[in-house]
């Protein structure tokens, strides 16, 4: 028997309905109608099991009290049309656990016989998280590909606009570079440093590209990162606290100093971000051990480096999708930071995690393998 014809077979018997409804192997529920509207009336054993709630915290409730206080709300809306219609309907919505977490559920609602002027209503719910992360998972991917491309392709004919300029400034510091008019030697010093700063671009938008290799090698991971940081730290907001934290005996990391610095920079501008430029950011080295079955070398053990700030924090929606390219909290198109930092850590065999909650700030973890 199918759910739809078990939800036929639930006749208007109040005194049948909580045994019919326990033996429904789906997380199930029964709306009845209410004062103010529909009401949940009775749930089984499967549904308590899967939001962790207990039967007072739901038997009278709307059903709304399923929903993630973090979700969008305004998804709740078909879902209320169809029950004011006595409609059936699917409906895939962000629900809450007991304990606070979120899942994503596919409601499927069914009208039952009844008077009139009550209606109700058979829930049933499915966890469609696996689900959901898969499609996340292969969408954010497919983001990541098209922007690889796409900066790649914009790199390239950068670069070439970019040859010309320098093939023009390198004549003109030879024409002109022992004329002593300030204005002369000024264009020429600010004109050379530009080309540099977009020469040093264009490597980096190759490198998140996908298009170059990064020479990878043991590094001091704690003396780049301290090198890294006094280059970034003029470039910080004068209210900004920076703290660092460098451990004794660590081992040294496989990777490339050049894009760690960049990945760094990138995570400190995004936690100034979150903070409106006033605030601590510290950054702590670590050593993970050998044999550690979270790493994909664990003979080699690891090495990585945290960085946590006292910024307003992410919402679980906005924490699940940080890593996309164009993501943020902030105006639109100033959210690729992220997204780099985890193309940088993958071309170097490295991983990225993010640990965030509202209110309480962000904390980004990169791991590189260790060099033994």
């Amino acid at each position: 028997m199918t759910s739809a014809d078990t939800a036929l077979s639930l006749k208007p018997d109040a005194t049948a309905q909580p045994a019919r409804l326990a033996m429904l192997p789906l997380p199930s529920l029964l709306l009845e109608q209410g004062e103010a509207g529909p009401v949940i009336g009775s749930v089984n054993p499967a549904l308590l099991a899967l939001t962790g709630l207990s039967e007072a915290e739901l038997v009278g409730q709307p059903i709304e009290r399923l929903a993630c206080r973090h979700g969008d709300h305004a998804g709740w809306g078909p879902l209320r049309e169809a029950l004011a219609r006595s409609e059936a309907g699917c409906f895939e919505l962000l629900l809450a656990r007991g304990g606070g977490d979120s899942f994503w559920g596919e409601i499927h609602l069914a009208p039952l016989p009844a008077a009139a002027d009550a209606p109700r209503f058979l829930g049933q719910i499915v966890d469609v998280t696996r689900r959901r992360d898969a499609e996340d998972a292969l969408a954010l991917s497919r983001q990541r590909e098209a922007l690889g491309l796409l900066t790649n392709s914009v790199a390239h004919e950068f670069n070439n606009f970019l040859q010309i300029l320098i093939g023009y400034i390198d004549g003109l510091k030879r024409r002109l570079g022992d004329r002593p008019e300030p204005f002369i030697q000024r264009a020429i010093t600010r004109s050379t440093e530009a080309s540099e700063r977009a020469a040093v671009l264009t490597r980096q938008l190759l490198a998140h590209s996908r298009r170059i290799a990064p020479d990878l090698r043991p590094v001091d991971l704690g003396a780049a990162v301290r090198a890294g940081l006094d280059r970034l730290r003029p470039s910080l907001p004068p209210g900004i606290d920076l703290d660092l934290s460098i451990p004794e005996g660590l081992p040294p990391a496989l990777c490339n100093p050049i894009q760690l610095e960049l990945a760094l920079g990138h995570i400190l501008a995004n936690a100034c971000e979150a903070m409106a430029g006033r605030g601590r950011v510290r950054v702590a080295l670590f050593a993970i051990e050998p044999g550690d079955r979270s790493l994909q070398r664990p003979e080699a053990g690891a090495v990585g480096l945290i960085v946590s700030d006292s910024g307003h924090g992410l919402s679980p929606e906005m924490l699940s999708r940080a890593l996309a390219p164009f993501a943020t909290t902030r105006e639109s198109g100033r959210g690729a930071g992220l997204a780099i930092v985890h193309g940088l850590m993958k071309r170097q065999n490295g991983t990225i995690s993010i640990e965030s909650r509202p209110g309480e700030g962000a904390t980004v973890r990169l791991v590189f393998p260790a060099a033994r």
